[in-house]
């Protein structure tokens, strides 16, 4: 039996022999319950410092004397002995050919046993190489996490097929050990982009043990708010209901219970009689969040002294899903948040709602005549749950004609509109944004979509936009829930729902990593068929449950354009 000692609020570790027999080891943190131990292998590095998984791949030579990987990875390049190379590189032609002092990378040579690399591992698409004898193809060592078991998504679009793919690739290059934002910059986690890739993981690569490691590893603070911003802890919250939504990790709601709900406590204190969240601005703050270290989205300005609704809206997502986590703990605090919830809403609907057009303010209090549509108070207020019996067109209204905002928040603003029955506008919005995109390269979504000025620059530098940003990977999740229905409606997919709406499709097909096994779909103009796996069971409105393993299949039946455009609403 070891003691050991650890930091405020910090997980400890225990390095062991490699030659140590190994049994059932389990640990108590606090004097709390004794619990299983995560066992993995390693070494006496921190693991950050390892690469989850290599492969060489090959960088030829264009024309104009880049080299080029295909994609956007992140990885170093293995160059040949003989004089120190210079090595350039980015996500973009010009990047690459730039002068050093415009990149936004390094490029400190090292010897290797046999040649040359580069110091740290490099995030890009081209290479540019000046040296004696350079080759025309350059062996590149991209750090890559292994996937047991990835989804897929296909359709007659070809356009929307190529969408979702890059959405998975782009997602699958940002899982570093921790699912980090870009492989270019920064290479941190962030927990608001973290809930968004939760998201498109479940659909996407089916790796719920990144997203567990990111709840820890951000969850923790050593003061302050995660990442420095108050709605940050909010959307951490958030997360940790979404992942076990979507991976059906009970035992995560179990071990992390008592920690979640000392970390609502702790955010609650910001709350007044009336349950509305003020927060305070704390020590390390992100530098670019604003009052109280709110930030919500790029772009977004917050005026002082007044309360936005969106940030209410948030703060009751949090509540009802820190309500939900302990309710699967059975934990005594699931109540408590859940009532924190309820009085929170009575006074946003008491001081949000303009009745006159039917919709959310953008702050508590405002006037009916308020100038703003408030697009994130609103389509915050449908994911947060606010319209369970349909949306009312106002706030559908404001959602879609509001702010397109950074793709991170633009991915969730869609899945608000699928809540209002716009499922052929979501797929429109995703071919203007992601496409655009896409038709630009490298091959992956940008931290912001291109505007047609300067599109490669951001923070004032000339190639500061990342161009592969697992926070615009949303298209993994929302497309396969826009075409073919699908969404988990118990923990884990252990009961699920499959609607499709083909719209202008020809056919559509989709496997889901669940937790139980491949959940497959495959919908056309004559049926849809679906491949449930055990110890899962399908959901249809008016039709028994369909327990699997099993193999479903119903004939189709086309809603005319007018139901597609009325359902979901409601006044």
């Amino acid at each position: 039996e070891f003691d050991v000692a650890a930091g405020a609020g910090a997980v400890p570790a225990i390095g062991i022999p490699a030659g140590a027999p190994l049994g059932d080891w389990s640990a108590s943190l606090g004097g709390g319950p004794w619990q299983a131990v995560d066992l993995r292998p390693g070494g006496d590095r921190p693991p950050h410092l390892d690469p989850p998984g290599q492969v060489d791949i090959v960088a030829a030579r264009r024309s104009d004397g880049l080299h080029d990987v295909g994609a956007p990875v992140l990885g170093r390049p293995m160059l040949p002995e003989g004089p120190e190379p210079r090595v350039g590189s980015g996500e973009s032609p010009a990047e690459a050919l730039a002068d050093e002092a415009d990149r936004e990378t390094r490029h400190d040579a090292v010897r290797t046993d046999d040649g040359w690399s580069t110091r740290h591992p490099l995030g890009f698409r081209y290479l540019s190489v000046a040296g004696d004898e350079v080759p025309d193809e350059i062996v590149v060592r991209a750090e890559v996490a292994p996937v047991a078991r990835p989804g897929a998504f296909a359709c007659s679009d070809d356009r929307l097929t190529r969408i979702w793919a890059s959405a998975q690739y782009t997602l699958r290059v940002c899982e570093q050990g921790l699912m980090i934002d870009g492989i270019k910059r920064d290479r941190m986690p962030w927990a608001g982009d973290q809930a968004l890739s939760t998201l498109a993981n479940a659909f996407a690569l089916g790796d719920g043990g990144v997203v567990a490691d990111g709840l820890v590893a951000l969850g923790r603070p050593d003061h302050g708010y995660v990442n420095g911003i108050a709605d940050y802890s909010l959307w951490w919250v958030v997360n940790a209901d979404l992942y076990v939504r979507y991976f059906g990790d009970l035992a995560f709601a179990e071990r992390e219970a008592d920690h979640v709900d000392a970390f609502v406590a702790d955010l609650a204190r910001y709350a007044d009689e009336r349950g509305v969240f003020r927060p305070e601005a704390q020590r390390g703050g992100f530098v670019d969040s604003g009052p109280g270290s709110v930030f919500l989205d790029w772009g977004l300005a917050i005026e002082h002294g007044r309360d936005p609704v969106a940030l209410q809206m948030l703060w009751i997502w949090a509540l009802r899903s820190a309500g939900r986590l302990l309710g699967r703990a059975a934990h005594p605090g699931a109540a408590r948040w859940a009532a924190m919830a309820d009085v929170v809403e009575t006074t946003v609907r008491s001081e949000g709602w303009l009745a006159e057009t039917d919709r959310w303010a953008d702050y508590l209090g405002a006037a009916a005549a308020s100038a703003s549509p408030a697009p994130y108070a609103n389509f915050l207020a449908v994911l947060a749950g606010m319209h369970p019996h349909g949306v009312p067109e106002g706030v559908a209204s404001s959602i879609r004609t509001g702010a397109a905002g950074t793709p991170f928040m633009t991915a969730f603003r869609l899945r608000a509109r699928l809540a209002a029955g716009e499922h052929d506008a979501v797929l429109e919005e995703i071919d203007r944004i992601w496409g655009a995109m896409v038709d630009a390269g490298p091959g992956t979504f940008w931290e912001e979509a291109p505007s047609g000025a300067d599109d490669l620059a951001m923070y004032g530098r000339p190639f500061g936009r990342s161009l592969c940003h697992g926070w615009s990977a949303g298209p993994a999740a929302v497309i396969p829930e826009a075409v073919l229905g699908l969404r988990p409606l118990d923990d884990g997919w252990s009961r699920f729902e499959v609607e499709p709406r083909l719209g202008e499709l020809d056919w559509a097909s989709a496997v889901v990593p669940t937790p139980h096994g491949d959940l497959v779909v495959h919908a056309d103009l004559t049926g849809t068929t679906v491949c449930v796996p055990g110890g899962a069971a399908l959901a249809r409105r008016g039709e028994p449950v369909q327990f699997g393993p099993a193999l479903v299949r119903w004939a189709s039946v086309v809603a005319p354009a007018s139901e597609e455009l009325d359902s979901g609403r409601a006044r």
